[in-house]
């Protein structure tokens, strides 16, 4: 199922951890070389930012191919514009092989011609039968396709907004149930994705998979918490059950939903410092940022600038008792300097801060030896002999 070697893609997988390992002071730089040389591996890019230059290089080539081959085959096509996008998806899929067989895998070619082929795919069968229901549910299997076959972190992405829109689509378009339960369907949906991921994550032989999995994990603790977040539950309630929500009224059981977006996050909080989870960590502390700004988009309580000071008052109150409670951890989130963290960035910008507060002045030179006045052998002739 694999497009690329099982070898290769671990030889990746293993000079990625030993960058890390050298990252954190663990091995040398002479011992990283040794471990990138000795390994063959794939053509691949660990800058983000040349990744991204590679990408939209493929959008342009994907695009001139395409371009290239319609102007050719046109008079067969007759301006069949249905066939046409699926020549496109057929030129994505073919570059995408193409490249799978040059060993090409987190390059930015690649990603452009996966993306492609799959955009193309999901126009063509949006243009071809006019249902969303079908494009949502191509985007869950192809999504995860691509995302097995070529080991590709977005397409995990797009598998599970597919699996999002085929549920909304069901409740909302199908009918399959009332709209009443989308908010508690859409949290049971999360909680079952979270618990894919973890019976995933806990498997050893899903190593190569760990970014895929993690976007699914991330992606899942997001949906968990706006499903029953109240801005979302009551601007979809207006939409979607035409509720009309007067002043002094609000929708119903509007006291669970207020509940819900505070406990959400800080379940997320407190469950992430008893497991050591940092990305649940920073997760829950985005989405109770967000709650905050859910109530107060609705209510106005108290003035901003007393807001704001309370929220500081609270926010220092928390940080503080994180500290006195992780100041002795080693592992997981703890307080102490993180070894993954460039230190050099910090430590240069204490020696600039101090520099710039210190107040130098030059010094001036003192003479020892005066000259003139016949003070010095006879220098220069004074008053005195």
């Amino acid at each position: 199922m694999l497009a690329y070697n099982k070898e290769l893609l671990a030889n990746s997988f293993l000079v990625s951890e030993a960058k890390n390992l050298y990252k954190m002071k663990f091995i040398s730089k002479s011992q990283l070389a040794d471990i990138a040389t000795q390994l063959p591996l794939l053509q691949s890019n660990r800058n983000i930012l040349v990744r991204i230059g590679f990408f939209l290089l493929g959008c342009f080539l994907f695009s001139s191919v395409m371009g290239s081959v319609i102007m050719l085959f046109m008079p067969l096509l007759e301006n069949n514009y249905k066939v046409m996008v699926y020549f496109y998806a057929l030129i994505g899929l073919v570059g995408t092989e193409f490249l799978a067989a040059k060993k090409y895998h987190k390059h930015g070619l690649d990603d452009a011609f996966i993306l492609s082929m799959q955009g193309a795919f999901y126009a063509a069968i949006g243009i071809s039968f006019e249902d969303s229901l079908l494009v949502f549910m191509a985007m869950v299997v192809l999504g995860l396709v691509c995302c097995i076959r070529y080991v590709h972190t977005l397409s995990a992405l797009i598998s599970c907004i597919g699996l999002v829109g085929l549920l909304f689509n069901l409740i909302t378009e199908q009918h399959l149930m009332a709209t009443l339960f989308l908010p508690f369907v859409g949290f049971l949906l999360a909680i079952g994705i979270y618990f894919v991921y973890r019976k995933l994550h806990l498997n050893p032989k899903n190593y190569l998979y760990t970014n895929a999995l993690l976007v699914t994990k991330v992606f899942g603790l997001v949906l968990g918490y706006f499903s029953l977040n109240y801005m979302v539950v009551r601007e979809l309630s207006q939409s979607l059950m035409n509720i009309t929500v007067e002043e002094g009224a609000d929708i119903p059981l509007a006291f669970l939903f207020y509940g819900l977006t505070f406990l959400v996050p800080l379940f997320y909080i407190g469950y992430s410092i008893y497991t050591k989870d940092r990305m649940m960590l920073i997760v829950g502390i985005l989405t109770l940022g967000y709650s905050f700004f859910t109530i107060r988009y609705y209510y106005q309580l108290m003035p901003l600038e007393i807001a704001l000071l309370l929220g500081g008052i609270v926010l220092f109150a928390i940080v503080f008792a994180a500290i006195r409670l992780l100041k002795d951890k080693e592992t997981g989130v703890t307080f102490k300097p993180d070894r993954s963290a460039d230190t050099n960035l910090i430590l240069n910008a204490q020696a600039l801060l101090v520099n710039a507060q210190v107040d130098v002045k030059p010094v001036a030179g003192q003479e020892n030896m005066p000259f003139g006045g016949g003070g010095f052998s006879g220098g220069g002739a004074g008053e005195t002999y």
